[in-house]
């Protein structure tokens, strides 16, 4: 049987790569982090490193193993948090995962109602990247995560399509464009442009619509998140182009809003671990979601 130390220590080695930051992240010197991994490998009969050039690297092997460790010490981890919860009262605790603009715009609406429905509820709130939240989900680190974009891969997540989203443009109520009651994609060539970053779900698709029209496409300024987007457009930067739920925080911070053009191959997204059985508060949250994505439907 393999102790929490050891099961920490190979996470640490399958996320930073080598002996010496493992070690550290984990309070142990290097000396003993590798005697640890060798005891390990006779332990366990299996060659978890190959010994490249004085550097470690994860044999096929040791990746096969990998999802088991993950697992294994997210549940070791889910019981302390569970210890300390009952401890303190609290008897169910919720870990979700979300892209920085859902936990802004969609989810403090729904945790209010899960919150309201299961009063002694811990909750905690993990940001990330679409892919990122995903692994947190397959490794079992959050219960549910709201994500933007379609799962590429079913055998790792169940997920549920919460809705198809738009883009929509962003602006102060003083710009000309506001005066307008309906706005296009070509509306928008000759206009000062805050855009997603491509590296975004959202981003590529708005490069994709404004090349699928023909249309020039010529951000003036890029950013990773929608909410920074809709700030640099309230200081009268230009005009962002946000998907469905950064328009929705930013008619809530008094910004107008226009829509422009429905995306085909974006849509938010509900996932969680494969055969993972959610909780009383997890089932509310996943209610309470759907319920308030129906105001991004177009």
């Amino acid at each position: 049987m393999l102790s929490r130390r050891e099961l920490r220590l190979l996470r640490a080695m399958h996320t930073l790569g080598t002996v010496t930051a493992a070690a550290t992240s984990i309070n142990m010197t290097q000396p003993a982090a590798s005697a640890m991994l060798r005891d390990l490998e006779i332990r366990l009969g299996v060659a978890l490193f190959s010994r490249e050039k004085r550097r470690l690297r994860m044999t096929q092997q040791g990746r096969t193993l990998m999802p088991e460790v993950l697992n294994a010490l997210a549940a070791l981890e889910s019981v302390d948090r569970l210890a300390q919860d009952i401890r303190h009262g609290t008897m169910a605790r919720l870990v979700i995962g979300a892209v920085a603009i859902a936990a802004s715009s969609l989810l403090p609406a729904a945790l209010a109602r899960v919150r309201r429905e299961h009063p002694s509820v811990a909750v905690t709130v993990r940001a990330g990247t679409a892919l990122e939240i995903i692994d947190m989900a397959v490794e079992h680190r959050v219960d549910l995560g709201i994500i933007i974009g379609k799962v590429g891969d079913s055998h790792r997540v169940s997920s549920l399509k919460l809705a198809s989203l738009s883009l929509y443009a962003v602006m102060r109520e003083d710009h000309p464009c506001a005066l307008r009651a309906a706005l296009s994609l070509a509306d928008m060539v000759d206009e000062p442009v805050i855009a997603l970053a491509d590296a975004l779900p959202a981003g590529s698709a708005t490069r994709g619509v404004f090349e699928a029209h023909g249309l020039p496409y010529r951000p003036v300024i890029e950013v990773m998140q929608s909410s920074a987007a809709c700030a640099l457009a309230a200081e009268g930067l230009g005009v962002a182009i946000v998907e469905s739920l950064g328009a929705h925080y930013a008619a809530r911070n008094g910004l107008v809003v226009r829509h422009l053009v429905a995306l085909e191959d974006s849509a938010l997204t509900l996932v969680w671990a494969n055969g993972q059985v959610l909780s009383a508060p997890g089932v509310s949250l996943q209610l309470a979601l759907a319920d308030d994505a129906r105001s991004f439907r177009d």
